[in-house]
């Protein structure tokens, strides 16, 4: 059995879903460990705990480090999801992805690029 090129789409798009929905229990986790250690650096992190200028700027600037570590990686995954949703859904004649951003209405139809003869 030979799939046609819709049916091979609606299985990429389908992985794809899979893909972002497991990044998304992936983020779940990580937004409870941010929590924990938010809640963590605002009961141990203060000026009782830090002596010294030198000390208290060291500190914050390795949590302020690891928060920007933590967006590039976010922002890195999601320009590589971006990438990926751009080759599987290809470019419209209007230069947007299948239509999308475009002024024309919002229909189905206008979403898939089908040729008169009904085929992708």
């Amino acid at each position: 059995m030979t799939l046609d090129r819709t049916d091979l789409y609606m299985q990429m798009l389908d992985a794809t879903a899979k893909l972002q929905y497991e990044i998304s229990l992936m983020l779940e986790a990580r937004v409870v460990e941010a929590s924990k250690s938010q809640n963590w650096i605002c009961q141990h992190i203060n000026t009782t705990n830090l002596e010294g200028h030198d000390h208290k700027m060291k500190v914050t600037g390795q949590i302020h480090e690891s928060v920007i570590e933590l967006i590039d990686g976010l922002t890195k995954m999601e320009n590589a999801l971006n990438h990926q949703m751009k080759a599987l859904l290809g470019k419209h004649p209007s230069g947007s992805a299948l239509g999308l951003g475009s002024d024309d209405a919002m229909e189905f139809g206008s979403l898939l690029p089908f040729g008169e003869d009904g085929k992708l």
